[in-house]
């Protein structure tokens, strides 16, 4: 739980007190808030990582908000809110409607990312139909189906190794995809 939330939700002040000063004080930059679809919609047997993309949204608005009063125009925010990406994270995950909510490859995550940044977009939700679950927030149904059919809970963070800890091709190393 504590790694967690420190890798999803702690992190991002750290990022922003390093980062964002400077983007205040050249009225330029752009903040990129890697969220979750279930940071919108709880999903059992995540509670703890729900809970830290709930909190990665709320840290999102609210600096956004900030920004706002502050009247810096030229800096911008992005929060993206996917499903599932295969980054090893989630290993063995399978979707219970591969057509509507795929696991989404990262190269694919990048490119709607940097054009979201490139066109200014405050909120990048993959795939589409994250959209019509954002819509429909309020019926019970949107949490099951959200539910992967195959995931071990306490193996998500538990067996996460950050990019650094695993083998990487020659691309990855230079590229980081």
């Amino acid at each position: 739980m504590e790694l967690t939330m420190a890798v999803n939700t702690h992190a991002l002040f750290y990022t922003t007190k390093a980062f964002v000063p400077t983007m205040l004080e050249n009225n330029h930059g752009h903040v990129v808030t890697v969220a979750s679809i279930a940071g919108k919609v709880g999903v059992s047997g995540l509670v703890d990582y729900c809970a830290s993309k709930h909190g990665a949204i709320g840290f999102h608005e609210s600096l956004t908000a900030e920004l706002d009063a502050l009247g810096k125009d030229g800096v911008k925010t992005t929060v993206v809110c996917p499903y599932y990406i295969d980054t090893g994270m989630f290993d063995g995950v399978q979707t219970k409607s591969p057509t509507l909510l795929p696991v989404l490859q990262p190269q694919y995550v990048v490119d709607c990312i940097m054009e979201a940044v490139l066109t200014n977009k405050e909120m990048i939700s993959m795939p589409r139909f994250n959209y019509f679950v954002m819509f429909a927030i309020g019926s019970s149904n949107m949490s099951t189906f959200f539910q992967p059919s195959q995931i071990d809970p306490s193996s998500v963070i538990n067996n996460f190794q950050p990019i650094a800890n695993r083998r990487l091709t020659r691309r990855q190393r230079l590229f980081g995809w």
